[in-house]
């Protein structure tokens, strides 16, 4: 056998174990594998294997705006009578007003679109975009993928299922003066108040990385500006993040669960200024439905892909408690989580050190 074609594959039971047979009957031949995605499973961690290089496999992402047959221009008569009322009065909008009406979702995707992919989306798939998203819900977005991060839904109840993410709005606050920002816009932003958060680990090349995130407020919407994540030894880490702190008025917290003390412990031999704060049982689901609701309303926007799915990978247990799956990460979530609550502040029971 010289050449495998795997068709949706994402919904085989043992991927893992068939991709190994085949890979040994097919070792100088060509397995290809197609499918539309089935949760954040086994398909899902073997595309971000294959998007980071780490593996034999070449990804080939195909949204649905690539093919002009999805537009309500290419329904017939009959399919348009079967719409409901609603939809049938909406196909009559002219396509100016109607384009002229999209809501903010809608006008990131079309701007998304056209900076990634080249494609000026028409008033038709539009329309139809919209006619599906009602008709199927947020299965829309499997069925019918426009990014390689929405279309892996959870399999499971997901905690944070509306982010938006606008990576060019990151500042590279560990190298500042190559920003290239205006000097008003610069000096502003060191005048500003920020708001961070710490999520510390053991510092070893296997475990939970260390996370510092740090979030800008402005008219009260906030943005993910910077993140720092790692699994180098704590004192290599917090030397990192001092030169950040010391440069920007950061209003601090570090969560001092666990190995957490030995976060706080070093952060004061340095002199960084921050609050004490201890995730609970009371505050964690504080915590996470807070950051939940701003992430769905949009008072947060996100800026890095990697914690974009560490959110997603973040599903309620049968107990209904909010945990990340067996062998993903938190860290991100929860450096997030400690800088939102330290906007919300003030916080009982802890103080500024």
């Amino acid at each position: 056998m010289d050449r495998a074609h795997l068709s949706e594959a994402a919904f085989y039971d043992d991927l893992e174990r068939i991709l190994g047979g085949i890979a040994e009957a097919a070792e100088y031949g060509q397995i290809d594998i197609e499918t539309t995605p089935n949760g954040r499973e086994q398909f899902y961690d073997l595309w971000q294997k294959a998007k980071a290089g780490q593996s034999s496999y070449t990804p080939i992402f195909i949204p649905w705006f690539i093919d002009r047959e999805y537009s309500i221009d290419n329904m017939t008569e009959d399919e348009k009578q079967g719409l409901s009322a609603g939809f049938q009065e909406m196909i009559t909008i002219s396509d100016k007003d109607f384009m002229g009406s999209l809501n903010d979702e809608e006008k990131r995707m079309l701007g998304r679109t056209e900076k990634e992919w080249g494609i000026i989306l028409t008033a038709g798939q539009m329309k139809w975009r919209k006619y599906k998203l009602w008709d199927k819900g947020q299965m829309f977005f499997q069925e019918y993928p426009e990014d390689d991060v929405s279309c892996f839904l959870q399999s499971g109840r997901t905690v944070f299922s509306q982010i938006i993410l606008e990576p060019g709005r990151k500042i590279p606050l560990d190298n500042f003066d190559q920003w290239n920002q205006s000097k008003e816009i610069k000096d502003a932003l060191l005048k500003r108040r920020l708001y961070g958060g710490v999520d510390g680990a053991e510092g070893t090349p296997t475990g939970d990385a260390h996370c510092f995130a740090v979030i800008d407020i402005q008219k009260e919407k906030g943005v993910v500006i910077y993140e720092y994540a790692s699994n180098e030894p704590i004192d290599v880490f917090w030397q990192k993040i001092k030169k950040i702190t010391d440069k920007f008025n950061i209003f601090l917290g570090i969560e001092k669960n666990g190995v957490g003390v030995a976060h706080t412990q070093k952060a004061k031999q340095l002199g960084i200024r921050f609050i004490d704060w201890e995730t609970t049982g009371a505050s964690r689901p504080v915590m996470i439905t807070d950051l939940e609701e701003a992430y769905r309303k949009g008072d947060l926007i996100e800026t890095y892909t990697a914690a974009e799915n560490e959110l997603r990978d973040m599903t309620y247990s049968e107990s209904n408690r909010p945990e990340h799956k067996k062998g993903k990460h938190d860290d991100r979530v929860f450096a997030r989580a400690v800088a939102w609550q330290i906007h919300k502040g003030p916080i009982p029971g802890v103080s500024f050190i």
